[in-house]
């Protein structure tokens, strides 16, 4: 029986079908009729589509299309070892054209399920398996195929296929030889792209100014863009497994031939460095691979921020904390949350597609960013931090001793697991007092240097002003800081430390949800606070130590600039430049971002750092430059 559809007719041989219309069955003659077994006929059938019916639907014919030709009957095609499905030719150069090849031969079916191993879409086990213009299959399993008919023994098959050989080579002859010819002198022209990017093959790209290998799933010709557009996937992760994430790559429309190289997207077999490029891309994925979970890096390079759909790039230096599932508490919209689920391990083969992203937070800038795995290394700890900490008299030892005596004893209660109350009195609590610049931050960097551990910098202002809103704020955060084991620093701590006034209910509100962070957070804590005359009571209570900042005289100055300097800066300093620069009436903060753009400014120059370029920007300091 034949079964009829709109556009396109498929044969099937259920005949236990039960419709006895009159144009759908066949004649009681026609059951008397011996059929071949299906495919086993070494012919090709042609057959010719039939002007659509009233209500669209089209079938097929194998005499010549005229007003009085009946449809084909399916028992009787299907006896042939294939159909040749033609259509009337659009372009006028000839009055037919081949539409589909549909192959029913077992002999057939049996070679080109090995000819088409792992082509997407293509079934060899089914009962009839059809292939359409412009028969993308054959083009790219072209070579492969003519080698399984050489190769083919047993005589019969050998028939079957030299036939289906013979169509298809007629048919695909023209676009063949201008691949071939193409390819081999290294270029290719737009209309021809189709023929170089096989499904599930590796494309290769440069995305964001990294190599990438993604595997192409389809390709087609945008209707808006009219780019050869290319839907592929890569490898990602989402902080609990790995999964393949969908990406589109595009090659703008051009004109002639193009050299394949040249092209933004180039199928890796057609690449110059393949084999450099496999070897490469998998390494850098074992190197990716290793930085699931959280882990405390140093980082350079280039960095990305996406927000309300808009990616912004930086370029940072600064400690990390690479930690894909914190990212993703703080980014919902973010499409990782859909991988494609997959193994939680990963073989070769699937690590050459991982993308050279890892998602993490930038300490220096305080920003959720997208890294990339070369700009990973890891951190050269200082191993005297406290020498660059600057304070008057030698206080600076004095500091040091009781920091670290802090310190260690919050350490030896977690690890001992201590025999106060459960989730409660595990912290160290320090209050640290002074002026801006003079080493508040400084002091809490060291203590997170010799403990080897991230020093988290939060600002009471970015918390919130409403107690609902603060309380969202540090639930959200806390938990990051204890997993990573981080310290906190809390700066503009006097907005909730200072006595607050009876009569603001919103002031003593905001301060019982601080308190309550203080009863419950589990590790080193330092509030800073530029200046506070009266602090509240229950907050005093729980400050173990304070430590009282001086503002800066003018040796204190000095050193500064000599430990910011550095020894190789130094040396194109003179004693009458640093006399000048302690003059000036800085903090170590700005002493810090003046020499941070007068390094900028002598790059640009090509030139080392002298006293020019700080004097230049001291300048302009004095006239408009906010520190």
């Amino acid at each position: 029986m034949f079964v009829r559809r709109r556009g396109r007719v498929n044969f099937h041989s259920n005949h236990s079908m039960t419709d006895t219309s009159d144009e759908d069955t066949f004649s009681d003659n026609s059951r008397n009729v011996n059929y071949a077994p299906v495919g086993s006929i070494c012919k090709a059938l042609n057959l010719y589509q039939m002007n659509p019916d009233d209500n669209g639907i089209t079938s097929w014919t194998k005499d010549s299309v005229d007003e009085t030709a009946e449809p084909v009957k399916d028992l009787e095609s299907s006896q042939y070892a294939f159909l040749v499905r033609k259509v009337k030719c659009c372009s006028g150069h000839k009055r037919l054209e081949i539409d589909s090849i549909v192959v029913q031969s077992p002999h057939l079916k049996r070679v080109l399920a090995g000819v088409m191993y792992g082509y997407r879409g293509i079934i060899m086990s089914l009962e009839k398996v059809e292939f359409s213009k412009p028969f993308e299959p054959f083009i790219h399993r072209w070579g492969v195929f003519t080698g399984a008919r050489d190769n083919e023994r047993d005589a019969e098959a050998k028939a079957h296929l030299d036939l289906l050989y013979e169509v298809m080579a007629i048919e695909l002859d023209d676009v063949i030889k201008r691949k071939n010819s193409l390819v081999h002198n290294g270029v290719i022209t737009f209309d021809m792209l189709w023929t170089i990017f096989e499904p599930d093959h590796i494309a290769y790209s440069i995305v964001n100014g990294h190599k990438r290998a993604f595997r192409h799933e389809k390709s087609f010709i945008g209707l808006d863009s009219r780019d050869y557009e290319i839907q592929a996937v890569y490898i990602d992760y989402n902080g609990h497994g790995f999964g393949y994430g969908k990406y589109k790559l595009s090659i703008p429309a051009f004109e002639g031939t193009k050299p394949i190289m040249a092209l933004p997207v180039i199928p890796l077999v057609c690449h110059d460095d393949r084999d450099t490029l496999l070897e490469t891309l998998t390494l850098r994925g074992k190197l990716w691979y290793l930085h699931k979970g959280h882990h405390y890096k140093q980082y350079e390079g280039l960095a990305l921020a996406t927000y309300m759909g808009r990616e912004d790039s930086y370029n940072i230096t600064s400690r990390v904390i690479i930690d894909t599932e914190a990212y993703l508490a703080f980014h919902s919209d973010n499409c990782l949350k859909d991988l494609e689920d997959m193994s939680s391990s990963l073989d070769d083969a699937q690590l050459l597609f991982a993308t050279p992203i890892l998602r993490g937070y930038s300490l220096e800038d305080r920003k959720w960013l997208e890294l990339f795995i070369d700009g990973v290394s890891d951190i050269n700890w200082n191993l005297r931090p406290f020498k660059s900490l600057v304070l008057p008299d030698g206080e600076e030892e004095n500091v040091k001793k009781l920091v670290l005596a802090l310190a260690n004893s919050q350490s030896e209660k977690v690890n001992a697991n201590s025999d106060v109350l459960q989730g409660r009195c595990r912290s160290v609590i320090m209050l640290l007092q002074g002026p801006p610049g003079v080493g508040k931050t400084l002091t809490a960097e060291c203590v997170a240097e010799v403990m080897k551990v991230p020093l988290y910098v939060l600002s009471a202002r970015a918390l919130g002003n409403t107690p609902a809103r603060v309380e969202e704020s540090l639930k959200s955060i806390l938990p990051i800081i204890a997993k990573w084991g981080a310290l906190l620093f809390l700066e503009d701590a006097d907005i909730f430390i200072q006595e607050p006034n009876p009569s603001d209910l919103r002031a003593n509100e905001l301060t019982y949800v601080y308190l309550a962070l203080l009863e419950h957070y589990q590790g080193i804590l330092f509030l800073a606070s530029d200046c506070v005359e009266t602090i509240d009571s229950a907050f005093e209570n729980r400050i173990d130590a304070t430590i009282r900042y001086p503002d800066l005289d003018t040796d204190t100055r000095r050193h500064i600039w000599k430990q910011l300097l550095g020894k190789t800066d130094k040396k194109t300093f003179s004693k009458s430049d640093l006399a000048k620069l302690e003059d000036r009436e800085l903090n170590g903060r700005q002493i810090k971002k003046v020499l941070k753009t007068a390094r900028t400014l002598a790059r640009y120059q090509g030139a080392k750092l002298k006293f020019e370029h700080v004097q230049t920007v001291l300048n302009l300091a004095a006239d408009w430059f906010i520190y």
